[in-house]
């Protein structure tokens, strides 16, 4: 190891994780691990397996998970390392949801993007669109249920009567498209709420919005924390109903147009949504927020607190846009937490 590389500081970065998105993670860790002695930081990967055990790979191989140790030795080697920062690269739940936050702020380790809260509060689709609606931001009327709920007698009717058909049948804390259906008829309402609810049993029933399908990345300023919208992207989805899964992340499925094409006023509407959800969700570091704009005006559907850095995914594709390589966007991400830390 080179003088110059040991005078780096050590940039601990979480992938995988016990969620459903684990394999995307691995893709958005290696990304960031790729990165970060170009930004001026030595990677330290850390590999959470999917049944939440801890590995620390070598960085040319950061997704080989064997030998893994439970969460007391994980915690042990990374105080030994002495971490400027974590850079969280896990998305969905046990890594966008706070677990890992708080296990940093345990540590004392500044991490990259929001805090415990807003990363709670972002994930969950109600309480997110609770935020919205407080704030003001326009977003597709909805319903929450409950397990309960889906017990009563007549329950789709009641929802259907102020929903209205299509609608859409989401998983309240999943993200990457998991657990989303369109339900076109009323029959099919109780199976696709059954099928979408998550292991609390509560399913969101929203409004369909049909329409074209933009998202906004907000990136934070590293000195001043100002939350700065990048450019708009267009999603246009070739066959699917919806950005789904596999649109996502097949890039024959869709086209992802950056900057979008649109008239300059909407551009600005957009961006200005992205980042009053960024600032009513309490997030930092970087967001991006998913709008939908019909005849009736633009709907924010939710915000992702650590969006994909795959090579496929569309903050990355914003921020080259911006005229911002991906190693400079780790840089401005490690920064805005390191100043942020230590503002605190």
């Amino acid at each position: 190891m080179s003088d110059s590389t040991q005078n780096r500081p050590v940039v601990a970065v979480f992938l995988g994780g016990a969620s459903r998105e684990h394999d995307i993670s691995l893709r958005s860790g290696s990304a960031v691990i790729r990165a970060l002695p170009a930004a001026g930081y030595e990677p330290l990967p850390v590999l959470v397996t999917r049944d939440g055990r801890f590995a620390f790979p070598p960085v040319d191989q950061p997704t080989r998970a064997e030998p893994a140790v439970p969460l007391s030795e994980a915690v042990a080697r990374l105080e030994s390392c002495n971490p400027a920062c974590a850079f969280i690269a896990m998305h969905g739940l046990s890594g966008e949801d706070g677990r890992v936050q708080a296990l940093c702020d345990w540590m004392r380790v500044p991490h990259v993007g929001a805090d415990v809260i807003g990363s709670a509060v972002a994930l969950d689709k109600w309480f997110s669109k609770s935020v919205y609606r407080a704030e003001g931001i326009p977003t597709p009327d909805a319903v929450l249920l409950h397990a309960s709920d889906r017990g009563a007698q007549g329950w789709t009717g009641d929802v259907l009567a102020r929903i209205g058909l299509p609608c859409v049948v989401k998983a309240t804390r999943e993200g990457s498209s998991y657990g989303v259906a369109i339900v076109r008829q009323a029959s099919d309402l109780a199976a696709a709420a059954e099928a979408c609810a998550g292991r609390d049993g509560r399913v969101l029933v929203e409004a369909y919005c049909r329409g074209r399908e933009f998202s906004v990345p907000v990136l934070e300023d590293p000195q001043t924390g100002e939350p700065r919208a990048l450019p708009v992207i267009e999603i246009v989805v070739r066959s699917h109903d919806f950005f789904d899964l596999a649109s996502k992340y097949d890039p024959t499925l869709s086209d992802e147009v950056c900057p979008a094409p649109i008239p300059a006023e909407l551009t600005a509407a957009i961006q200005r949504m992205g980042v009053a959800a960024h600032k009513a969700l309490s997030l930092s570091g970087f967001s991006r927020t998913d709008v939908i704009v019909d005849e009736r005006g633009a709907w924010v559907l939710e915000t992702n607190t650590i969006p994909g850095l795959t090579e496929v995914s569309l903050f990355p594709k914003a921020a080259a846009v911006a005229g911002i390589p991906f190693p400079e966007m780790v840089r401005i991400l490690v920064q805005r937490a390191i100043g942020k830390w230590k503002a605190d």
